[in-house]
């Protein structure tokens, strides 16, 4: 697996179209109102929304993404970093922000590259 996160709008999907040659129909976009992912894309976007969608449902992410770890072995991963910053004030959002954050040290455990993605440039960390 490779990991990349960033924070919103640094660039992290054109970075990896251009590092690791992925095109739009290699791509699975994930959204607020998608409760799974197709895992027969190459790269998976926008995991943090995925995430939402699981806590919104009352579901746990982090038992739903632990479970179907293998699945993302072979794939690149797109997470926005929502970790930093102001904290929010509804209980919800505190959850995302957790869910994101606890997610984020799962997948970048079991990745082999692991990259952060700020103003467009990427930084290998692992």
């Amino acid at each position: 697996m490779i990991l990349i996160f960033g924070g919103a709008y640094q660039g992290k999907y054109e970075f990896v179209k251009s590092k690791f040659n992925i095109r739009d129909c290699d791509t699975y976009f994930c959204s607020e109102d998608k409760s799974s992912i197709d895992f027969s894309k190459k790269a998976i976007i926008n995991l943090e929304l995925f995430i939402k969608n699981i806590l919104k449902q009352g579901q746990k992410p982090i038992e739903i993404i632990n479970k179907n770890l293998f699945k993302f072995s072979d794939k690149i991963v797109i997470c926005e970093d929502v970790c930093c910053g102001i904290v929010p004030i509804s209980y919800e959002d505190r959850l995302f922000r957790e869910a994101v954050g606890k997610i984020l040290q799962i997948l970048s455990r079991s990745s082999d590259e692991v990259y952060r993605v700020f103003c467009g440039i990427g930084e290998r960390l692992k």
